[in-house]
């Protein structure tokens, strides 16, 4: 059953995705502060909501801060140190770290990937009736099945947005290592780890009432942020050496 959360964040997801369709016609970074303005907006109205429970969104959001904070150290090794990815447009502070807008809306993405995995969960629970003599089991594996298509809509989103952005926002391999296969000129690495990575969401949430305790969304953004950044550069140290 659909909510209007659910609405609200399929909203963000639809605006976030044009916003990066046309920023990579039109080749400008600032065109992506809006979307932030626009999905802090709709989370925000969803979260002050009284008549609906956003417990998930607000923990979604919690999430993705945590889940940026913790990953963003990592952009700036593959930036500033390893040369991989050259930032094309300038934003505040573009010479210290990755721009600004480019942060706030992986806090977006993030949000919305943990919210989708959470919803998914609750509605696996309700539609696939768990196994009466092992409530563990079936507990463990609907958040599987949750992480599961998490997982690839993440891989897949990331070469969407990778590979719009690559037309006038950011340069892959600007170092030019021949070893590196890439899918629409996103390094492989990316949607693989973007993978592996949300297919540790039962790991990262936990699931409550099985053996897996149920965690904060802070500390399941830390994870996912230390996961994210450790599987993007080991799986770039399997192609740079």
């Amino acid at each position: 059953m659909g909510t209007k959360t659910d609405k609200s964040v399929f909203a963000v997801t639809v605006t976030t995705l044009l916003t990066f369709l046309i920023a990579s016609r039109i080749g400008t970074i600032w065109i992506l502060y809006p979307n932030v303005l626009i999905a802090v907006s709709l989370f925000f109205y969803c979260v002050r909501q009284t008549d609906e429970d956003a417990s998930l969104l607000s923990s979604s959001s919690i999430f993705g801060l945590a889940t940026v904070l913790m990953y963003t150290p990592m952009d700036w090794l593959f930036s500033r140190k390893v040369h991989l990815i050259f930032y094309l447009r300038s934003d505040f502070l573009a010479n210290m770290t990755t721009p600004i807008v480019l942060i706030l809306n992986w806090v977006v993405f993030a949000t919305l990937a943990a919210y989708f995995y959470q919803r998914l969960a609750v509605i696996c629970q309700t539609r696939f009736a768990s196994d009466p003599e092992n409530p563990k089991s079936g507990l463990i594996g609907t958040a599987m099945l949750a992480a599961g298509v998490t997982g690839i809509s993440a891989a897949i989103g990331s070469i969407a947005i990778y590979a719009l952005g690559g037309l006038h926002l950011w340069e892959w391999n600007a170092t030019q290592i021949d070893r590196i296969p890439q899918i629409a000129s996103v390094p492989i690495f990316v949607p693989l780890a973007f993978l592996l990575t949300f297919l540790l969401c039962p790991y990262f949430f936990g699931v409550a009432g099985s053996l897996l305790r149920e965690q904060h969304a802070g500390i399941a953004g830390i994870r996912c942020g230390i996961f994210m950044g450790a599987l993007q550069f080991l799986s770039f140290l399997l192609f740079y050496i």
